[in-house]
């Protein structure tokens, strides 16, 4: 806020400066020096309103930009386009995480991460993956198991998720391990919508409701 002072104070100056440069210095008749103010710039300093805007400091906010390349692997019986434009949706979504400072743009080349819509079998055959659910590996790759994407799981239909819905939260789920997320959140212990890195997918584990979305502890990334 200190710098916004200091663009008052010198406005301030300024208008002042002008002021006194433009009084016209004259003699009366007993030699007395008088000061006469310019009729126009008097009329214009008490009649125009001055005003500086000063930006919400809060509110500032460095973007991250995410290059992503969507990929197919193996046979998949959802549709490759239609997966495209979905992810685009839940990544571009003003609930996700844009909220901690990240645009996502789709690349063909040059990407940060690959989406990857995956049959089970070609994903189960990936190191540190289970052809039952999604994966995200240390090479960069975000993989969508193509029957959850399809159909979700016993859990999500348990817990009366829509397909739409699963498919925001395993996209946002695996981005945020990709974005430093690591570890899995655990439980609920006071209640409430789960976080998006719980394993919703597998259960609720005491929260109240199923969340396809980063809650707001959540929004943080080690990206630079």
């Amino acid at each position: 806020m200190f710098k916004y002072l200091k663009l008052f104070i010198i406005a301030l100056a300024g208008i002042i400066a002008a002021f006194f440069i433009t009084v016209i210095f004259s003699n009366s008749n007993n030699n007395t020096t008088v000061l006469s103010l310019d009729k126009d710039l008097y009329t214009k300093l008490t009649q125009e309103k001055f005003s500086i805007s000063i930006p919400d400091e809060k509110t500032t906010q460095s973007i991250i930009t995410v290059k992503y390349r969507p990929l197919v692997w193996g046979i998949v019986e959802a549709d490759f386009n239609d997966f495209k434009t979905k992810v685009k949706e839940t990544l571009n979504d003003t609930r996700g995480w844009k909220r901690a400072g990240l645009q996502f743009i789709e690349v063909e080349n040059g990407a940060d991460v690959d989406i990857i819509l995956s049959d089970p079998a070609s994903l189960g055959a990936t190191p540190g993956c289970s052809s039952e659910l999604s994966c995200t590996t240390w090479s960069n790759q975000v993989i969508i198991n193509d029957l959850r994407w399809r159909e979700g799981t016993e859990a999500s239909r348990s817990a009366n998720m829509s397909t739409r819905d699963y498919q925001h939260m395993v996209i946002n789920h695996e981005m945020g391990h990709w974005l430093g997320h690591h570890q899995h959140e655990t439980s609920c212990p006071n209640g409430g919508p789960a976080p998006i890195m719980l394993q919703q997918s597998t259960g609720m584990r005491g929260c109240d409701s199923f969340n396809a979305w980063p809650l707001d502890w959540e929004l943080w990334t080690n990206k630079k």
